[in-house]
């Protein structure tokens, strides 16, 4: 009868032991973890920043079209093509039915200490439209005076 209850014990020992030394093994890929999106940038930032990277300059009267590039052009363009690598750039960033933003960048000027200028332009729409509602402008430096990136610091 000892035995009985021997034999009874040493299986269920045998089994509590070997259910404890097995491990759950999932078959199949490992969970990911859920994705997590970045938090969208302001519409208007981004390369160029926002108006407070700018010092405001007076927006021309009668800055008023049809295009907010040719808008643009006209009221802060180089009328001269210049000399030597002078570029000129127009860019609409951003245009929808309430607002455009416009930039404008003027690089390799023929001045001593100013490399280049860079405006930040918006526009409303007024009618069937765009008017010039507000600019600003940042300055890029020749070497050696100033910042040589976009700022709104004077060059020397």
């Amino acid at each position: 009868m000892f035995s009985k209850y021997l034999l009874s014990a040493l299986t269920a020992g045998a089994m509590a032991v070997s259910l404890t030394a097995c491990e759950f093994t999932a078959t199949g890929p490992e969970p990911t973890p859920p994705a997590t999106e970045a938090p969208a940038p302001p519409p208007d930032t981004g390369a160029i920043g926002d108006r407070t990277e700018f010092n405001e300059v007076d927006v021309p009267d009668n800055a008023v079209g049809d295009d907010p590039e040719a808008v643009a052009l006209d009221a802060f363009g180089s009328p001269d093509p210049g000399e030597g690598n002078f570029e000129e750039e127009v860019e609409v960033v951003e245009q929808t039915d309430d607002a455009a933003l416009v930039v404008l960048t003027q690089t390799g000027l023929a001045d001593d200490s100013v490399n280049g200028m860079r405006y930040r332009l918006e526009f409303v729409p007024e009618g069937d439209q765009w008017r010039l509602d507000w600019a600003g402008q940042q300055v890029r430096c020749q070497p050696g005076r100033g910042s040589e990136e976009w700022s709104t610091d004077l060059c020397s």
